[in-house]
C-alpha cells in the first residue's frame, strides 16, 4: 500500500478563500445555490459555477456540470471503474479509516472508505474526524446503504480553486489526490462545513453524508453492467 501526496496547509485557519463566500440565494442554512446538493438526484444537481470551472480546468475540458459528469470523467481516466489500488490507502495511521472483517485500513481521504464498501460490496465501519476535530462514524453496506452518526453529518467535495490544467501526462490520479483529497471532508453539521469552506482556497459543495453512497456506487460500478 502506498500513500499518495496531499496538499499542505489545507486546514490552516488563515488560508485565503473568497469564492465560497457569495450572496447567491441560499438553499440550506447560509449555503448558496449550487453548493448544497441533496435529494434523489444528487449526481445530476448542477454544481456551483466555480466548482464546474475548476473541475473542467483540472481535466483540460469544458466545465463539469454535475457530480455525475465528474464520476464519468474519473472512470474514463482509470479505465472503467475505481479499484482498490486506486484508493488513497496509507500504511501510516490517520484519523480516517474503514474496518472490513476486523481489518482496519487507513486512508488519506475518508471518502475512500465509503468507496471501499462499494468496491467490496460488503459492510465497512467508517471512522473519520472533521477539520475541527469532531468524530463522525458511519456503517456502509455495499454501495447503497450508509448509516451515519451524527445523523445530520454532511460531507464536502471540492477542488483547489487554483488547480492547473493537465500537462502532457494528462489529468492523473496523483494530481487529483493533491488537488481534491484535502477538500473531501466530513462534518458534524452543515454549519461546521460553512465555517470551514469560508477559509479554504477551494471550490466546494456539500451534501448529506447519509447520501454519500450515490457517488461511491457510481465510481465503483462495473461499466459492463
Amino acid at each position: 500500500m502506498s500513500e499518495h501526496p496531499r496538499s499542505p496547509g489545507t486546514d490552516d485557519p488563515n488560508a485565503r478563500h473568497d469564492s465560497n463566500a457569495d450572496s447567491d440565494p441560499t438553499v440550506e442554512g447560509g449555503l448558496s445555490s449550487g453548493r448544497w446538493l441533496a435529494g434523489p438526484d444528487v449526481l445530476d444537481a448542477e454544481l456551483h459555477p466555480d466548482a464546474q470551472a475548476a473541475l473542467g480546468r483540472f481535466l483540460g475540458s469544458d466545465p463539469v456540470g454535475t457530480l455525475g459528469e465528474w464520476a464519468d470523467a474519473l472512470r474514463d481516466q482509470v479505465g472503467g471503474r475505481i479499484r482498490i489500488e486506486d484508493l488513497c490507502l496509507t500504511d501510516e495511521p490517520t484519523p480516517h479509516w474503514g474496518t472490513v472483517d476486523g481489518d482496519r485500513h487507513h486512508f488519506a481521504c475518508f471518502y475512500d472508505a465509503v468507496i471501499l464498501a462499494a468496491i467490496e460490496d460488503r459492510p465497512v465501519d467508517i471512522r473519520t474526524e472533521s477539520p475541527g476535530g469532531a468524530v463522525i462514524e458511519a456503517h456502509a453496506v455495499g454501495g447503497t446503504d450508509l448509516a451515519v452518526t451524527p445523523e445530520e453529518a454532511v460531507f464536502s467535495f471540492g477542488i483547489d480553486e487554483a488547480v492547473d490544467p493537465p500537462g502532457e501526462d494528462g489529468p492523473t490520479l496523483e494530481r487529483g489526490y493533491a488537488a481534491i483529497c484535502p477538500y473531501v471532508k466530513a462534518f458534524p453539521d452543515v454549519e461546521a462545513y460553512e465555517r470551514w469552506a469560508e477559509r479554504v482556497p477551494a471550490a466546494t459543495v456539500a451534501t448529506p453524508l447519509a447520501g454519500a453512497t450515490d457517488l461511491a456506487g457510481t465510481l465503483a460500478a462495473d461499466p459492463s453492467g
